[in-house]
């Protein structure tokens, strides 16, 4: 597969055209979201689909995988770091108190203060930490960023590589050319076709065909490609995020929820605009999905049902995840009036 020009990205982009979630009012479909689901083995061979693999970018999705260069090439030990702040560093968190202890502690560990984050700073995503911040006068620090953790990650490695600490979100980077290289490696792609944006928070993003992103979180979970020290990596990664579901997201997210419920089964990471990613390990796959519309509330329609589909949840798992399912619309005076619902079958 040689290098993706604009003409191939965007026939990639305009081929998701499967219907995955339907939303009612009254007894009418009034809005449909398009997007694919595609679900891979360790070795990229398609198990189920629905639309076709699509090129986008993974964004957060790509966390995991950020941190393997750290690990397997023993950062972690070297700065005596531990599975949460591994954790952290895959994170997408909601800004708590919890995730903004372990990402200052590993801070710490690193020999590094908050002053070194170029992460940008917003509100956080868990309500009643922002509330509090504004009954308390208060704003944001970097520390309330979900990459913060992201940060101190490609931070660490570049501190315990020698590299300068300047500019580390800078493409150009040799802490982001060597963290690239990891993740188009996983994705079974050569560095030069990883088309790469810049996301939210000026870190580097990586584009690439949906397909693909499901094969990294394949062999993510599955643990069984490259190296031993990345086959490693892997293992450790995906047992820090299992282990500590609370850090990769927060309260009532998906993320978190849907590691807990399933107690490790699925080890899973959510991307901006409409992207997920996760792995089953003792099934020995990878799915990744993407709505072409962007809109986050959607998948916790489409993962649960994707999942429920592959065999992976049982009925009382989806029942403990329902407020991420099928949900009602309420109008202005508490009145139901339509619902939320995913409309797709996998294909064999």
């Amino acid at each position: 597969m040689g290098p993706f020009t604009q003409a191939s990205i965007d026939k990639e982009r305009v081929t998701m055209s499967a219907v995955l979630v339907e939303v009612t009012r009254g007894p009418m479909v009034e809005n449909r979201h398009r997007g694919a689901i595609i679900v891979v083995d360790g070795e990229g061979r398609r198990v189920a689909s629905v639309g076709e693999p699509a090129m986008t970018f993974m964004r957060s999705s790509s966390k995991p995988l950020m941190v393997l260069p750290l690990v397997e090439q023993g950062g972690a030990e070297h700065f005596q770091l531990s599975d949460e702040h591994l954790a952290i560093f895959a994170s997408s968190h909601a800004g708590e108190d919890e995730h903004r202890r372990v990402v200052a502690e590993a801070l710490e560990k690193v020999g590094l203060t908050e002053a070194a984050l170029s992460c940008g700073t917003h509100t956080p995503f868990d309500r009643k930490t922002a509330d509090a911040l504004r009954a308390a006068g208060q704003k944001p620090t970097v520390l309330h960023c979900n990459c913060s953790g992201k940060h101190t990650g490609v931070l660490a490695y570049a501190k315990f590589k020698g590299f300068e600490l300047a500019n580390y979100t800078d493409p150009s980077h040799p802490a982001e050319v060597d963290i690239v290289t990891a993740v188009a490696d996983m994705a079974g792609l050569k560095t030069e076709d990883v088309v790469i944006g810049i996301d939210g928070c000026s870190i580097p993003v990586y584009g690439m065909p949906l397909e693909n992103i499901a094969l990294a979180f394949a062999r993510l979970g599955l643990a069984n490609h490259g190296s031993e020290a990345r086959r490693t990596a892997c293992q450790r990664m995906s047992q820090a995020m299992v282990k500590h579901p609370f850090l990769i997201s927060g309260t009532g997210r998906l993320d978190t929820d849907l590691m807990k419920v399933t107690e490790g089964a699925v080890v899973a990471k959510i991307g901006a605009d409409g992207v997920y990613a996760l792995a089953v390990p003792e099934k020995g796959i990878g799915l990744a999905a993407k709505i072409d519309d962007g809109n986050m509330k959607m998948l916790g329609p489409i993962v649960l049902e994707a999942l429920s589909q592959l065999g992976v949840l049982t009925q009382e798992q989806r029942a403990a995840l329902a407020t991420h399912d099928k949900f009602v619309i309420k109008n202005n005076v508490k009145q139901v009036v339509g619902e939320v619902r995913a409309a797709f079958t996998l294909e064999g």
